[in-house]
């Protein structure tokens, strides 16, 4: 009888060990993210994200000297995933940014989605040093 409760216990433990990386990561602190616009190149955007489970909020700046204002809201890390919403200050007016990429430790790789323009563009984001 020991020996079942030992093994059921066992097993009850590598279960919840496989699924904390998923829901386990962390991505607060500070990231470099470039993403790769068809229009303009690459911009740079460095975030500095704070996640309390799997809400995320963070501040962000940008490259670009056209931007005016970066807002980060509506942010979720989810079984390995990313996503959140990025308000950019543009000659006065709002334009808004669905955010949503995958998570491996120190890089997040997804895709930056303008739908006032119907556009979507890559990004790559790594971790900062420090």
């Amino acid at each position: 009888m020991r020996q079942v409760w030992k093994s059921t216990v066992f097993a009850a433990l590598a279960l919840v060990a496989l699924a904390l990386p998923a829901s386990a990561q962390d991505v607060s602190g500070k990231w470099t993210v470039t993403v790769t616009s068809p229009d303009v190149g690459d911009v740079v955007f460095d975030f500095d994200f704070a996640q309390s489970g799997s809400e995320l909020s963070g501040t962000a700046t940008s490259s670009m000297a056209e931007i005016e204002s970066l807002q980060v809201s509506d942010g979720l890390v989810e079984d390995g995933i990313i996503s959140f919403l990025l308000h950019v200050g543009v000659q006065g007016q709002w334009i808004t940014v669905e955010v949503e990429g995958d998570v491996d430790g120190d890089e997040i790789v997804g895709e930056a989605y303008i739908a006032e323009m119907g556009q979507a563009a890559p990004f790559v984001g790594k971790r900062a040093e420090g």
